[in-house]
């Protein structure tokens, strides 16, 4: 079935009481009778002014009550939609438009000048460029509103055959690791995440969502695009997330489902009281690393039924492959895999991992995962393993049938033949109370000798120094896995899923570096350029400090918990005492 006529699938409530509600302005909802309207008016609209099948149309918009219309709209026209951030400079928006191949763009009235530089470079022409003037902004002369699109008359919704091979949307993953790529998804995967979603939140209570997060991204689009409509339950829509506003939008409305990515789950930790939560039942959290610490401490402010739900996924496989049993849970873990999917340990020679306590890279094998990336078949190649298995670059072991998530293998930072997870100092970091929020990077040190852990520290007081950090961190960590420097900066650079842009920090730092040469200084810390140079050998005992801990590199033993005190290889063995991870992370990419 199409996600289309999977969403509209349900007529036994009443469809036409509100369903989506802006959360700033509650005299602004849509019925599902509005949307189901819209969505006929906009196929009729786009396929009127030239829409093909396949043709792929692009949103650049906050969220908002119209946004579900838009997707259901461009995909029941025949179309692919692709939704891009609304952050994004006119070079990134081009650069989303070329690999999507966009034929249509439609714009939110703020976006607009970048829209139209990005569209001109992409030979998008003007009649096919529309405003989103949703709250009934003037539109500047020479362009067109997207009202016009709702005035060609209704057509009713294409159905779809082939569901398992038949694009709905392209997504872009997150382009932590290169450029972004629009990873192709087919109807089948959406309708498989909201079949999932909605036997899961099978509930006696009455559900009402609050949606804050980026509406193009596959960890939103089931829980707002379909399960609304299918159900017909409420969504409270906000365009960004803002901490006041959410909280005061959670206890007036008597929200009992938030959707959440771990930065908005620590700002909600420290500022929130548990009066303003006492109507949460479910938060729904990924996109990157949420430590147990946050848990506990959001736990201590939710009544007694509330759950934290911890999912773990990726675009290329779905925004949840794991689920938790049905219990409060603060162990780290990202729970058991869904029914029908499967997940398995592979080490660095490609065997099959089956001991537990042992780490090694995630592989994800799925009902319906993405179709592949648009045209780039070697990215697609290199991200199956031979026998179809999605290889997701997570390192993670499995203990008492549950998975636990250590890092990324791209992100370890190698420290004199030492692999230092900068999840797990990140972890320890944000147990100051006086950090806000923290990201680790590895820099290559200048002796040649691999490289050093820097800490990039948004301070809650100015009165914290570098060495106050230092200090803590020695407390807490073995000594290789102590930052040879401690950068105050106001803000750590995230992806709209809170996954940190570790690329941003690097190039920082590498401008750091320079601006010292070019004064003539020696560099502001002691080491070079990050990454730009990886020397040490893991099995080169030569490359570790007398100063390390006594277990030989030929045979590390890695420990993915703040209190452990000896690390090694990521994907060697890993001793964990039961219900004590520490540093576990739900991660969904793209």
């Amino acid at each position: 079935m199409d996600i289309v006529s999977w969403s509209f699938g349900n007529e036994g409530y009443p469809q036409d009481q509100p369903l989506y509600i802006d959360s700033t302005d509650i005299s602004r909802s849509l019925s599902t009778t509005d949307v189901r309207t819209q969505v006929r008016q906009l196929v009729g609209g786009l396929q009127s002014h030239g829409l093909k099948k396949g043709d792929c149309v692009c949103v650049v918009s906050f969220n908002d009550i119209h946004y579900t219309s838009l997707f259901l709209g461009v995909i029941g026209s025949g179309g692919c939609f692709t939704g891009a951030n609304p952050g994004y400079t006119a070079h990134e928006l081009t650069h989303h438009l070329r690999i999507t191949q966009a034929k249509f763009l439609l714009t939110s009235p703020k976006t607009l000048d970048i829209a139209l530089a990005a569209a001109d470079s992409c030979e998008i022409p003007l009649s096919r460029v529309f405003v989103l003037n949703f709250h009934g902004e003037e539109i500047p002369a020479g362009r067109q509103s997207w009202e016009l699109l709702l005035s060609c008359g209704e057509r009713d919704w294409e159905r779809v055959e082939n569901p398992d091979d038949t694009p709905a949307a392209y997504v872009s993953t997150s382009g932590t690791s290169g450029l972004p790529k629009a990873a192709v998804i087919p109807h089948s995967y959406f309708v498989s995440q909201a079949e999932f979603q909605l036997k899961t939140s099978a509930v006696r209570y009455k559900i009402s969502t609050l949606i804050s997060i980026p509406p193009f991204h596959v960890f939103t689009i089931p829980v707002q695009h379909a399960l609304p409509l299918r159900k017909g339950t409420a969504a409270y829509i906000m365009p960004r997330f803002e901490t006041g506003r959410f909280l005061d939008v959670v206890e007036k409305f008597r929200i009992s489902h938030i959707i959440v990515v771990p930065p908005m789950l620590m700002t909600l930790a420290h500022t929130s009281e548990s009066s303003q939560l006492r109507s949460i039942r479910r938060i729904y959290v990924g996109g990157s690393c949420a430590t147990d610490g946050m848990q506990q401490q959001l736990y201590a402010k939710l009544p007694s039924l509330a759950r934290i739900e911890q999912v773990y996924g990726m675009t290329e496989v779905g925004w949840a492959t794991t689920w938790h049993d049905r219990q409060q849970e603060c162990t780290g873990s990202v729970g058991r895999p869904l029914p029908g999917t499967e997940l398995r340990l592979v080490d660095r020679d490609g065997e099959v991992i089956t001991e537990e306590g042992v780490n090694g890279e995630i592989h994800i094998h799925c009902p319906h995962p993405m179709m592949g990336y648009l045209n780039n078949p070697a990215a697609t190649a290199e991200s199956f393993s031979p026998d179809g298995w999605v290889r997701t670059g997570d390192v993670g072991y499995i203990r008492d049938g549950k998975w636990y998530v250590v890092d990324r293998t791209k992100d370890l930072i190698k420290v004199r033949g030492w692999q230092v997870s900068p999840v797990e100092i990140e972890a320890v970091l944000l147990e100051h109370h006086l950090v806000t929020d923290a990201a680790v990077i590895g820099a290559a040190a200048q002796d040649g000798t691999g490289e050093v852990p820097i800490a990039f520290v948004v301070k809650a007081d100015d009165s914290l120094q570098e060495d106050d950090i230092k200090n803590f961190l020695s407390k807490r960590l073995a000594r290789y896995k102590g930052v040879d420097e401690v950068v105050f900066v106001d803000a750590i650079p995230r992806n709209p899923t809170g996954k940190i842009l570790r690329r941003d920090l690097e190039k920082y730092q590498q401008e750091r570096d320079r601006e010292a040469q070019l004064d003539g200084r020696s560099s502001p810390s002691p080491v070079s350029s990050p990454r730009s140079v990886r020397t040490a050998s893991l099995t080169d005992a030569s490359t570790v400090s007398q100063e390390d801990p006594p277990t030989p590199p030929s045979e590390p033993i890695f420990v993915p918990m703040r209190r452990n005190k000896r690390a090694g290889d990521p994907l060697a063995p890993v001793t964990v005492k039961r219900r004590s991870a520490r540093v576990a992370a739900i991660r969904i990419r793209g």
